[in-house]
This record gives structure tokens, sequence and C-alpha cells, in this order.
């Protein structure tokens, strides 16, 4: 991968707007957890203190007891620990 401009980085924010950015960041950074999480050497070592954390924010203050932001977080949290080879809408 290249670096890229700063310059067209900001243009091109600018353009998408604040979601569409946040989407596309959200997106990187999912791609790297879960090839990272594939590569790792214990993988179930790292879902069990994957599944704790996630555990932790459902019962955060956070959360909220809000059950939309827990669906979300409870989906997202399965995408990023889907074998590689499966396809998921989200990423």
């Amino acid at each position: 991968m290249t670096t890229t401009d700063p310059q067209a980085v900001f243009e091109a924010s600018g353009r998408l707007g604040a979601m569409e950015v946040l989407g596309t960041q959200v997106s990187a950074v999912v791609s790297m957890l879960r090839a990272m999480y594939a590569a790792h050497p214990e993988p179930a070592r790292v879902r069990h203190g994957f599944d704790r954390l996630i555990g932790q924010l459902l019962v955060s203050p956070y959360m909220g007891h809000d059950p939309d932001r827990a669906v979300v977080l409870l989906d997202t949290a399965a995408a990023l620990t889907r074998p590689l080879a499966e396809a998921h809408p989200h990423g």
C-alpha cells in the first residue's frame, strides 16, 4: 500500500462527509483486526479475552442498557471473529 497525500485525503473527506469517512475508517480497522486475529498463534486465547471485554461493554454505563447498541455491538463482535473466508455485508 502506498501512503496517501494529506491534501487528497482532506478533499475526499469533505466530499464524503463525516459519517462516510468514519464508516470507511472503521472498515479499515475491522480489516486489520480480522487479519491480526486470523494470524494470531493463539486465536482461542484472543477470543476469550475479546468475549470478556465485549461482556464488560454490554453491562457498562456506555451502553446505557440500550438494546439497539447491544445488537450493533454483538453483530460487530461476530463480524470481527468470523473466519476470513466468510463474507459479511458489514466488513
